[in-house]
């Protein structure tokens, strides 16, 4: 067996004036080491949140789990300051695709 296989590097960035800038962005908060991806839309505590977040707008506080391959506007969720407070499944707000 021959060892061949390595990480792909995946880091958190954000555009500002069309230049992309590694890192977070300063609307976020909290523990954002767990993602990776355009972070631009984003604003609030990401501290729960992992995976990428390229698809991803909105205000993400109160929010946890993998939000990989997730896309929308979270602000659309139309989520309480209370729900938000105890924490939210982010893969609870998926919507069932029509059959």
């Amino acid at each position: 067996m021959k060892k061949v296989l390595s990480y792909i590097k995946s880091e958190l960035y954000h555009y500002v004036n069309g230049d992309k800038i590694i890192g977070e962005c300063s609307r976020l908060s909290g523990d954002c080491s767990g993602l990776s991806g355009d972070c631009s839309g984003l604003s609030g505590e990401c501290s729960g949140l992992y995976g990428n977040c390229s698809g991803l707008y909105g205000d993400c506080s109160g929010l946890y789990g993998e939000c990989s391959d997730l896309y929308g506007d979270l602000d659309d969720c139309e989520i309480s300051e209370d729900e938000r407070k105890k924490g939210i499944k982010i893969s609870d707000l998926i919507k069932k695709e029509a059959e």
